[in-house]
């Protein structure tokens, strides 16, 4: 029922309003559904901004997530700085920018450090990722490849972790 009601929701889905174009436009050249894909950057980095005299929850590019703390910074070169400060110390288990992107496991998807703080290179990597997960026959549904985003591996407890990322993404993205 729950799929049903997901595809139903996919396939009336207006128009492209709520999601910027750069993500639009990203998620297109990935071939990811913008709308879940904008969901998920919402869910990973999502903060209360002031644009045009409105407070507005949108994703924010300078956060850092390390240890399972996020961190929003003020401006990229902060963000750039607390990175390197990170790597310095020998620690690169933290997430970057606004699709929070492992530094561990995917800096193989940026040029360097900074270049992981670019919106359009990190929303590439992370739409490229989510594409990738979507391919994998454990992960071939929207939901599990969201869910497989987060927590990639297939034992019971990784699945379960990822079930809860994919719920908190859905209930997102439903609100899009």
């Amino acid at each position: 029922m729950r799929l049903a009601a997901i595809v139903l929701l996919m396939l009336s889905a207006g128009a492209h309003g709520d999601v910027p174009a750069m993500y639009r436009e990203v998620a297109k050249e990935k071939k990811v559904p913008e709308t879940i894909f904008y969901a998920l950057v919402l869910n990973e980095s999502r903060s209360l901004v002031d644009t045009d005299g409105k407070r507005r929850v949108l994703p924010w590019p300078w956060t850092i997530n390390h240890r399972g703390e996020p961190h929003y910074f003020p401006s990229k070169q902060a963000a750039i700085q607390y990175a390197q400060s990170l790597v310095r110390s020998g620690d690169r288990l933290f997430d970057i920018g606004l699709a929070q992107v492992n530094w561990h496991h995917h800096s193989h998807r940026f040029t360097s450090l900074e270049s992981a703080f670019e919106p359009r290179i990190n929303l590439t990597a992370a739409a490229g990722f989510l594409r990738e997960q979507y391919e994998r026959k454990e992960c071939s549904t929207w939901e599990l490849a969201v869910g497989c985003y987060h927590r990639p591996g297939q034992r019971a407890k990784d699945k379960a972790i990822a079930k809860k990322y994919s719920d908190r993404v859905i209930n997102l993205w439903v609100s899009i």
